[in-house]
């Protein structure tokens, strides 16, 4: 049933940007050192790397990183 595991994969993925641009928001605002990582890699994505993204994706991008990171390290720690 491999549609059925990609179904949940796909749909666990959208719940985790949602979650995530969420969470990034809320946290920026309470902790000074968050929203001054945001802006370096911000600043990173878009000048150094030239990538073209806006900044509010820029914003995003590592918070839901590491969020889809735990989820996809507890998925494999659970198939072991």
């Amino acid at each position: 049933m491999p549609h059925i595991r990609g179904t949940i994969h796909g749909t666990a993925a959208m719940v985790t940007l949602v979650v995530g641009s969420v969470l990034t928001n809320t946290i920026q605002e309470e902790f000074e050192m968050f929203a001054q990582l945001a802006t370096t890699t911000t600043r990173l994505l878009i000048d150094v790397a030239e990538l073209p993204i806006s900044e509010e994706v820029a914003e995003v991008v590592v918070p839901v990183g590491v969020l889809m990171g735990i989820w996809v390290f507890a998925y494999e720690l659970q198939r072991l």
